[in-house]
């Protein structure tokens, strides 16, 4: 599976839409390549664009640190 692949995959999710309160139709438009207005959703990409890189779980923390810091 590529990360796009994974990506879609995972908004799919039920359980990530109730518990983020994200609408069916606005995660439908998710797009990988491209920034999200859902702080969760650029989380979730740093995590498999850092297992797809194949990067340290401290490397993609500190990338999840980065963008929670911006918000």
């Amino acid at each position: 599976m590529t990360a796009e692949e994974v990506f879609h995959e995972v908004m799919k999710s039920p359980e990530l839409q109730s518990i983020f309160q994200l609408s069916k139709e606005d995660i439908g438009q998710e797009n990988f390549n491209s920034k999200s207005d859902y702080p969760v959703v650029e989380i979730i990409k740093a995590i498999i664009n850092g297992q797809e890189n194949h990067r340290g779980k401290d490397a993609i923390f500190q990338t999840i640190q980065k963008q929670i810091m911006q918000l």
